[in-house]
């Protein structure tokens, strides 16, 4: 799945979303450890959730035979909130014979959510193992294979089972990491990073990759690897160490340049690296990274541009240099919001 905010889920779109249906249905130590995280940074969701997770979990038990009153309260219950806005010459008077065809509609309805129920349950699971991180975590894993990644702050990978049988080593990511991939003895085996449009082949080596806005940006620190638009398979495009490259899926081009790799992955050690940033990609970073929101009483600010190096630094530590360097007003909103003004 695409990384996604899911502030603004109601609870229709958390029944529609795989990672939560994966965490209801099949809970494991890695979706338990991300939904209990993600509901201490949102408590005002956790009505939401539980609702949710509620209409989910019925879909887990028998259907047995309703009584006819059953299905009349259920139709009052629906039909008190309809009525108001039907045309009048939609209304009608309840009869019994009208009861046969509303007891079918209702039968119809609970039956298509067993159906999606069962789906759930009986489909083949997942076999990929999820690793995700909470907002202000560096998150160090170590794969099957021996290959290293340093997960960064909300952020999630899956991989496929990386045993002696499987063909390929595959992982989807979902924010940033840091990889050190182990070279597999004649490359037997592909390591494989799909994120967002790309797929990037590589061939033992050490890089970045930045999934967080929807474009994919790969630096490349040592060895070599080979980029791929997904959806094409087309256009092959090989890195060599020092440069970035990142793709732009609203025009489908590549932006390429050689950089200082070390600005790139410097939040490996917990430092952040500013160079010329507008201040609208610092709150950007900021919101990816940390989980906060950043708002700007000055349109004009945005465009302002910051350049720091911060060791061992957390948002309150940005947010501190951008007060120092601009000589504006901060005044925290409330837990997750703050407001920088002249």
């Amino acid at each position: 799945m695409e990384w996604k905010d899911y502030t603004d889920f109601t609870a229709t779109d958390f029944l529609a979303d795989s990672f939560f249906m994966e965490w209801v249905l099949h809970p494991d130590e890695e979706n338990c450890a991300f939904w209990e995280a993600w509901q201490q940074h949102y408590p005002e969701k956790q009505a939401v959730i539980a609702a949710a997770r509620t209409m989910l979990s019925s879909l887990e038990y028998e259907k047995h035979q309703m009584p006819a009153e059953s299905y009349d309260r259920i139709w009052h219950a629906l039909h008190g909130k309809m009525d108001p806005a039907m045309p009048e010459t939609m209304r009608y008077e309840r009869s019994y014979h009208h009861r046969g065809w509303r007891r079918a509609a209702i039968l119809t309805g609970v039956c298509g959510l067993l159906a999606l129920g069962l789906y759930w349950l009986l489909k083949p699971a997942d076999k990929r193992a999820v690793y995700t991180s909470q907002f202000g975590e560096n998150r160090r894993l170590l794969l099957p294979d021996s290959s290293v990644v340093i997960l960064g702050p909300h952020s999630a990978l899956k991989a496929t089972a990386f045993d002696g049988e499987a063909k390929t080593r595959e992982v989807w990511l979902e924010g940033e990491a840091y990889f050190m991939v182990k070279h597999d003895a004649g490359n037997a085996r592909p390591f494989t990073v799909h994120a967002g449009d790309l797929d990037i082949e590589v061939l033992g080596t050490e890089f970045n990759v930045n999934n967080y806005n929807g474009r994919p940006q790969v630096v490349l620190h040592s060895g070599k690897v080979a980029l791929q638009q997904n959806a094409r398979k087309a256009a092959r495009i090989v890195m060599e160490p020092g440069e970035l490259i990142e793709y732009r899926a609203d025009n489908d081009r590549y932006v390429r340049r050689k950089v200082s790799t070390e600005k790139y992955v410097a939040w490996v050690n917990h430092t952040l690296v500013f160079e010329n940033t507008s201040l609208k990609e610092v709150a950007a970073q900021l919101h990816h990274k940390y989980g906060i929101q950043v708002q700007f009483a000055d349109s004009t600010l945005l465009q302002e541009r910051f350049s720091a190096t911060l060791k061992q630094a957390d948002h309150k530590v940005v947010l501190r240099a951008i007060q120092e360097a601009f000589s504006v007003q901060l005044q925290q909103q409330d837990g997750n919001t703050f407001l920088i003004s002249r």
